[in-house]
């Protein structure tokens, strides 16, 4: 599962990474521990990660991004709880304000699942080639779609809009299934307090739940079967 907060882009959240990072590992408000991420790595274009290598785990962040990648294992409502209630009240009332990091253009979260594969995804490209392209391997198919215009949105008077992307890739004997749900914010909101962040988890959660599972769990085949 992977949250992620988009934001103008500003240079300046590379100039104060450290303290950043000092915050989020250190501060007494910060619901992440050191152990929870007992590295720390840099890359060239001073994107900051903080990680974790046995729970693959991370919290990444650059001059337009915080992403934070959670590692789910049969607890998906305590992670999702804890997210809701620990990560995101932190990031709004502590981290973000204190760094002065604004005008938010984006939240996201995504739900990532491996489940069996089975002939379908490759029938498709047949069905779509008009079956002069079969027995492919390595399959990826991505689309998206947007929310109804009648789906409430978070703010009045704005050019807002909802995005979902569903994504399917083969990896190996297994196929990777997620779902990006996307928020856009137009005009960027400056304060994160004002982005109803909240909201956008339990509308994410929502359609996970009441409309995305019911149509994986048609496509997946059961083992006892």
């Amino acid at each position: 599962m992977v949250l992620g907060i988009k934001f103008a882009r500003s240079f300046r959240v590379s100039d104060i990474s450290g303290d950043i990072i000092d915050h989020i590992l250190n501060d007494e408000q910060s619901p992440f521990e050191p152990s929870i991420f007992p590295r720390i790595q840099e890359n060239s274009r001073r994107e900051k990660t903080l990680y974790n290598d046995e729970t693959s785990e991370y919290l990444r962040i650059n001059t337009d991004d915080i992403i934070l990648g959670i590692t789910v294992d049969k607890n998906f409502e305590t992670k999702y709880e804890w997210l809701k209630n620990k990560v995101l009240p932190y990031f709004k009332e502590h981290l973000m304000l204190k760094f002065k990091i604004n005008n938010i253009t984006r939240i996201g979260v995504v739900f990532i699942h491996r489940i069996t594969k089975n002939k379908k995804i490759n029938e498709s490209i047949g069905l779509l080639t008009n079956e002069a392209v079969k027995d492919v391997e390595n399959v990826s198919v991505s689309f998206s779609k947007k929310a109804p215009t009648t789906e409430a949105l978070y703010r009045k008077n704005v050019n807002d809009y909802k995005n979902v992307i569903y994504n399917f890739v083969e990896i190996e004997n297994e196929l990777q299934a997620s779902l990006d749900y996307q928020y856009y914010y137009s005009p960027a909101v400056a304060d994160l307090r004002e982005c109803s962040s909240e909201k956008v988890l339990e509308d994410a959660k929502a359609l996970l739940e009441n409309n995305y599972y019911s149509w994986l769990d048609k496509y997946e085949i059961k083992e006892s079967k």
